[in-house]
């Protein structure tokens, strides 16, 4: 596919994208973990929510890790949406082991749920590239 594009050399190589991106979606983790919590403790929000919770920071976490590493990247976007949330998943998975003795409960809604969160990126920079831009009608000649 032939783009109009110059190439700026500001894109990082696939590695260091993707530890971008997995730094973002773990900071962001911590952080709306710690928001949840301060929610429950101020009873904001019933112990019965938690888990609505966890599966709205899987997904923003998700979404905001791949949207990080396809910005730094620039390109290949299916796959570094992809791989990203694959590396996220990875390391949720390894600190289930590390933490919980490797008591793996849930382990397939969370897939998804990153999963979802890495596919929705991918849908989120389809509409950038096309443009929303119309061709100016011009007016009858009078």
């Amino acid at each position: 596919m032939v783009t109009n594009r110059k190439p700026t050399g500001r894109a990082v190589s696939m590695p260091a994208g993707l530890a971008a991106g997995a730094a973002a979606a773990l900071g962001l983790t911590l952080a709306l973990a710690a928001l949840v919590a301060k929610l429950v403790e101020t009873e904001r929000l019933e112990e019965g929510g938690i888990g609505y919770g966890v599966m709205v920071i899987l997904l923003l976490s998700s979404f905001t890790g791949a949207m990080v590493s396809a910005v730094r990247i620039k390109r290949q976007r299916l796959l570094v949406c992809l791989l990203s949330s694959v590396v996220y998943l990875g390391i949720l998975l390894s600190m289930t082991a590390l933490f919980f003795g490797g008591q793996y409960s849930g382990v397939g809604v969370t897939a998804i749920l990153v999963l979802c969160g890495g596919a929705l990126a991918i849908l989120a920079g389809l509409r950038g590239e096309r443009g929303g831009k119309r061709p100016k009608i011009k007016g009858a000649y009078r």
